[in-house]
């Protein structure tokens, strides 16, 4: 089944063709392996595929961004109606809908890894069908596409890494054979696999990707080759940077964190390529703002269907029992504590509307209009979702700085391409509750607090989130979500 899963999710890459119809997927049920790897484009076809997949709903384009781990890091109240999402919220991992979602992230995920050395291995066989380059930035990105979705399923499924290292956590799969695999330690999977991968994927993609020298490169000339060209929609070489930085914050060596997050910040070809949002594009257009900040995304991924999100989920008019919606007085009054010149609060929530709603709703996803006379290119980030954001950096350089006034310097950069004023420097408490209140900001609807607070290991809600935190205070239990029993019944 190994190679029709890749083939069904293939996306053809025709040169010439723009960014849309580069994703739209085509199926090719009838083509052999072999005959598939033959070419340049049947790689294309295979590696666009595996993003694809990382783009579903198992994965990052629900489950893994603005829904279940989400919900469980307490960012919204569900309608009590939705016995789901009401489940998921009070941590409730063994309701049978729970169970079926986590299976579905775990089976989707290792089996888009397991595509990942499909490719992998065919691309070691690939003498005289991939050029140099192709060769090196295919690796690369496989390399660490593999490590990525490993890591997660890492700090979802895997031990609080800060109190139990050396606890059994997850498999690691180098191999296309289906096959039972041992659960490897934490520390083993970080560091002999994922920090092993990634290292080897930026050397293959250091001289090579693209990115370094273009940027995201989104968009199309008649006549030009699509192969190397949407870094943004590719794990490239400064993508890689930002991953080993958030590894080695995730298994608390601040000092190669500090390390990977520099060597990104001090680049300035990074913010050449990846600017600050521009607030004049932003604050006064109401018909088609990038409430997704897409010139400061390293990473992400391409969701035709984004507007949905909105739909479905967050608009109060339209949501219906999947309603998700904030306390009523925890935007204004908490998140943003009267900063509400902050771009993030102008532009992601407005006040709710609805019978008997209050409160604030988010709007980060909703739909935009299409600018009048704009190429599809200029677009995109209309069908865009954050995997992973520069600001990422600079909140892991401000943590694992040693010399206080120098955390609060790189939170003050962040805070300044917000539209916020500078902090001056108080104490480590206050700057660290200052960075779990940028995280609460800046990660809404993109997965990543629930892992800040897994990492630290304290109140999923703390005394800024306004809940009681003897309810819902750290336990084990509650960050360590339960294997699928298939998985455990195999061992």
């Amino acid at each position: 089944m190994k190679l029709w899963n890749i083939i069904w999710i293939g996306v053809v890459l025709v040169c010439g063709v723009g960014c849309s119809s580069f994703l739209d997927v085509q199926p090719k049920d009838k083509q052999s392996e072999k005959q598939l790897f033959a070419t340049r484009g049947g790689f294309y076809t295979a590696v666009t595929g595996i993003y694809n997949k990382m783009a579903s709903p198992a994965l990052y384009g629900k489950n893994l961004s603005y829904e279940l781990v989400d919900v469980i890091s307490k960012r919204y109240q569900p309608l009590p109606v939705n016995t789901y999402l009401t489940a998921l919220s009070t941590f409730a991992y063994t309701d049978e809908n729970v169970k079926k979602t986590l299976e579905s992230t775990w089976t989707t995920a290792y089996n888009t890894i397991l595509n990942c050395n499909v490719v992998l291995e065919n691309i070691d066989e690939s003498e005289g069908v991939l050029q140099e380059q192709e060769y090196r930035v295919l690796k690369g990105e496989m390399l660490a596409v593999r490590a990525f979705l490993h890591f997660d399923m890492l700090r979802l499924f895997g031990p609080v890494y800060k109190l139990h290292p050396e606890a059994e956590a997850i498999p690691y799969n180098e191999s296309s054979k289906v096959v039972a695999l041992p659960l490897m330690t934490a520390d083993s999977v970080l560091h002999e696999k994922i920090l092993r991968d990634l290292d080897e994927a930026e050397e293959l993609l250091a001289d090579r990707d693209p990115v370094i020298e273009n940027g995201p490169m989104a968009s199309l000339e008649k006549d030009e080759e699509v192969y190397l060209r949407y870094r943004q929609l590719r794990m490239n070489y400064y993508a890689v940077l930002a991953l080993k930085a958030r590894v080695y914050l995730y298994a608390g060596e601040q000092a190669n964190a500090l390390v990977a997050a520099r060597k990104l910040l001090a680049d300035s070809k990074v913010n050449e390529h990846f600017p600050a949002v521009d607030p004049n594009k932003l604050l006064a257009n109401q018909s088609n703002p990038d409430r997704v900040f897409s010139t400061e995304v390293l990473t992400g991924i391409y969701k035709k269907d984004r507007v949905d999100i909105y739909t479905n989920y967050f608009s109060a008019e339209q949501a219906g029992n999947n309603y998700l919606h904030p306390r009523k007085d925890f935007v204004g009054t908490s998140l943003f504590a009267g900063e509400t010149q902050d771009y993030r609060f102008q532009t992601w929530w407005q006040v709710a509307s609805g019978v008997g709603e209050s409160g604030h709703s988010l709007i980060k996803y909703k739909g935009i209009d299409k600018p009048s006379g704009t190429k599809e290119s200029e677009y995109f980030y209309a069908v865009f979702m954050s995997l992973i954001r520069l600001s990422e950096v600079y909140y892991i350089a401000a943590e694992c700085e040693p010399v206080l006034s120098d955390r609060y310097g790189w939170l003050n950069q962040m805070r300044t391409r917000r539209g916020l004023p500078e902090l001056t420097v108080v104490s480590e408490d206050d700057f660290m509750k200052r960075l779990r209140s940028e995280y609460l900001r800046e990660f809404i609807g993109e997965g990543q607090i629930f892992f800040m607070y897994k990492r630290l290991y304290i109140n999923i809600n703390s005394d800024e989130n306004g809940y009681d935190t003897n309810t819902y205070g750290a336990k084990e239990e509650r960050y360590v979500l339960p294997l699928p029993s298939g998985e455990v019944d195999n061992r």
